[in-house]
């Protein structure tokens, strides 16, 4: 896959002023660490038809050469697992994030679809690490390990 050109998209849930807030922190860490990223928050800013923001969301998924998806909360967002559906069926590889220590769902923190379809988990356990820098740090890990996988292909 050539990445050039292409983008991380962040999918998450963003119905909360502190989920905003970390979408916002968690995209600025990626960007800081050399990445582009596609955060649907801001590119639909001010977009107010649902078909306008849809499109918009899969164009994005569309150019990018992964997906971080935050998957916290007893059951994940479902726009956001729609986003990890919609790019597993394109084969673009989704790292999931969960800070969430609650157990959950299948395997004690996804359920089987959320599981099976992406190519890895960045689990942050909020009881021990509370800085978004610990997250993102975590994350950049993951995010390059992935690039190395991907540019090999």
């Amino acid at each position: 896959m050539d990445i050039k050109d292409k983008w991380i998209y962040l999918a998450g849930p963003l119905f909360t002023a502190a989920e905003r807030q970390f979408n916002e922190a968690l995209a600025q860490y990626i960007e800081q660490a050399g990445f582009a990223v596609y955060l649907p928050q801001k590119e639909c800013h001010g977009i107010t038809k649902a078909n306008d923001i849809f499109n918009r969301c899969i164009k994005g998924l569309d150019n990018a050469w992964c997906v971080v998806a935050i998957l916290d909360g007893p059951d994940a967002d479902s726009g956001t697992c729609f986003e990890v559906g919609y790019a597993y069926s394109k084969n673009i590889p989704v790292i999931g994030v969960r800070t969430d220590f609650r157990k959950s769902a299948d395997d004690g923190h996804l359920n089987l679809m959320l599981s099976q379809s992406i190519a890895t988990l960045c689990f942050v356990n909020s009881l021990e690490s509370t800085s978004i820098e610990e997250i993102g740090y975590k994350l950049k890990e993951e995010i390059n390990s992935l690039l190395i996988k991907v540019i090999k292909k």
